[in-house]
């Protein structure tokens, strides 16, 4: 006899329900971690992170943070641990994950940021939870996090790349732009912006064309990050919307800065 669709269905639902009530038991060690590497085993256990063993990862992995913390959209404590593994390959880049739990160590989430920091935007609230995500070749930018329904939310609608290191027509100085928080438009909540300059390591003629070597005065100049073509400044504002909650661009920055070329 054939199992009925509706049945079937209701086990898978029953199935990913279970596999969401998991619960990492040793958040009892808080505040101080008493077995790291227990620590370390049951976490990767309970949350079945993926990661590339090697004697490298063995030797470099460690908990970086565990703390309790509130974020913004709930009075809620959450528990914040991130563990990083030092090393891997290009594609599993950048070695790290933080994961989000409830005060009774259930999962809300987990990330894969190079950095994290938790920032307080609007001063009488929780902090928002900062992430600078980075691909291994250097590209990148930001996510900015609250809780809505027991969930973790990007609430930053951002459309542009904030991190680069990537060699290959341009980099921003700093690799990261800067984050600045102020209220662009006046209305009475602050916004967010991404500054810093874009330094172009290759020459543009009028047509587009990127070249790395030119003739001036006679003498061949080759264009590098040390001797950039151009140097000029950019800025990145974000407006907050107070309806949706996000953080939405003032403007179309990748026709403005020419960031398709």
């Amino acid at each position: 006899m054939k199992t009925p669709l509706l049945v079937i269905l209701s086990l898978i639902i029953f199935s990913c329900a279970q596999k969401n009530e998991k619960k990492f038991e040793q958040i009892s060690d808080y505040p101080k971690i008493k077995d790291s590497s227990l620590f370390i085993k049951n976490l990767r256990q309970t949350f079945d992170l993926t990661i590339n063993e090697s004697p490298e990862q063995e030797e470099g992995e460690k908990i970086t943070a565990f703390k309790k913390v509130k974020i913004n959209g709930s009075d809620q404590d959450y528990y914040f641990i991130e563990y990083d593994w030092k090393t891997g390959p290009t594609a599993g880049y950048p070695w790290k994950n933080q994961i989000l739990l409830t005060s009774e160590g259930k999962l809300v989430k987990i990330l894969f940021a190079q950095r994290y920091e938790f920032i307080k935007i609007f001063p009488k609230q929780n902090p928002f939870l900062l992430a600078t995500l980075v691909t291994g070749h250097g590209n990148g930018g930001h996510e900015i996090y609250k809780v809505t329904a027991d969930s973790l939310v990007n609430i930053y609608d951002g459309n542009v790349k904030t991190y680069d290191t990537d060699e290959d027509n341009r980099v921003y100085e700093p690799h990261e732009l800067q984050l600045k928080i102020k209220d662009y438009n006046n209305d009475g909540f602050n916004d967010i912006a991404f500054t810093g300059k874009i330094v172009l390591i290759q020459g543009r003629a009028p047509d587009g064309f990127w070249y790395d070597n030119t003739t001036i005065n006679g003498r061949q100049v080759k264009y590098s990050v040390e001797n950039p073509f151009k140097k000029f400044p950019v800025e990145y504002i974000f407006l907050y919307n107070q309806k949706t909650g996000h953080f939405k661009a003032k403007g179309d920055y990748r026709e403005k800065y020419k960031l398709f070329d």
